[in-house]
């Protein structure tokens, strides 16, 4: 693990250096719609990636998958003569220190089962489950664009919600890990645009400010006669508006659909507001958003911002790869906390 970096001897020593290809940690990120896994040796470097199709729904199966594709990676030529030194889980939701989880309504069938548990057992190495976006501020903070920051709100938006805080230059995880799950709070809020969509409800099992719930709201209105990008799509592909996409969503957006963005613009001013409401409490002056919202572009950016009375607000540097990122270095830093 530890090598000879020269071979200085005398009264300078002699140099010594971490042996980056000794070892290395997976990854995995299930709290977008696509399931990402990674390698990374210990100089952070990734050197397998994988993809799991687009889930919304995790199931025992998207799990079984899972497994599947991380025995399939440690197999890989890639990572030949290297040891597995831990896996880090990235998830949303609420987990009891043992690995069930407690809430999180996007993840059926996991009722007293511990996913801990469950891939330390078929991998024989230790399991560390994070919350993600906690993961992300850790990534942005190491590798992107929160360096030299000291305090700073993450807001992931994507299949849920969540928020992650850099006070005083550590990352602030509450109690039990898992603070700054915003999309669990219980909204009531007044409408502040004549629109009158800023009340965003709690009506499916996502959470009232992602865009799946955003999604939501549009395929119910254009069952009930909307037309416009999103009636358009569905109707050339024969596809009932239930299982519109939230790709098609994205791209209704940036082509500047009326009825689109007048709920998506709603949705932002919601999470405007609540970045504010949190800026305000702890004195924030720097906000960053994640997840599949960064691919709506400036115009839901300069939304967000309006609401946010000139503090900074910016996307990820680190895109999609900012939770994974985290989750590397949280587990290359706990690997070698235990060895020390």
């Amino acid at each position: 693990m530890i090598v000879r970096e020269s071979d200085t001897k005398g009264r300078r020593g002699i140099a010594l250096k971490i042996n980056s290809g000794y070892g290395y940690v997976l990854a995995i990120d299930v709290s977008g719609r696509f399931l990402n896994i990674c390698a990374a040796d210990f100089d952070s470097r990734i050197l397998l990636t994988r993809s799991v199709g687009e889930v919304v729904k995790f199931t025992r199966s998207d799990l079984d998958g899972v497994l599947g594709v991380m025995k399939e990676m440690t197999e890989d030529q890639a990572l030949a003569g290297k040891k597995l030194c831990g896996i880090i889980l990235a998830t949303p939701g609420k987990l009891s220190d043992t690995g069930e989880y407690l809430l999180n309504p996007r993840f059926k069938g996991f009722e007293n089962v511990s996913i801990k548990k469950i891939l330390g057992g078929a991998f024989g190495c230790e399991v560390l489950v994070k919350n993600d976006v906690n993961l992300a501020i850790e990534g942005e903070k190491a590798y992107g664009t929160l360096k030299r920051a000291r305090n700073a709100i993450m807001l992931h938006v994507d299949v849920g919600t969540g928020a992650a805080f850099m006070i005083d230059g550590k990352i602030f995880e509450g109690s039990h890990g898992f603070a700054g799950e915003i999309g669990y709070f219980n909204l009531n809020m007044m409408s502040v645009s004549a629109d009158n969509y800023d009340n965003l409800s709690y009506f499916n099992f996502y959470d009232s400010l992602s865009l799946f719930s955003v999604l939501s709201s549009l395929q119910r209105e254009i069952y009930n006669g909307e037309k416009g990008y999103l009636y358009n799509y569905a109707v050339e592909r024969n596809i009932p508006f239930s299982q519109i996409p939230i790709d098609a969503m994205i791209a209704a957006y940036r082509a500047k659909d009326p009825l689109t963005c007048r709920f998506i613009n709603s949705e932002g001013r919601v999470i405007g507001n609540v970045a504010r409401n949190i800026a305000e409490l702890l004195d924030i002056d720097t906000i960053v958003l994640n997840g599949a919202v960064t691919e709506l572009g400036e115009p839901y950016l300069k939304v967000v911002s309006e609401r946010l009375k000139g503090r900074k607000v910016h996307y990820s540097g680190l895109m999609e790869k900012a939770t994974l990122m985290g989750a590397i270095n949280a587990g290359l830093t706990a690997f070698f906390h235990n060895v020390v």
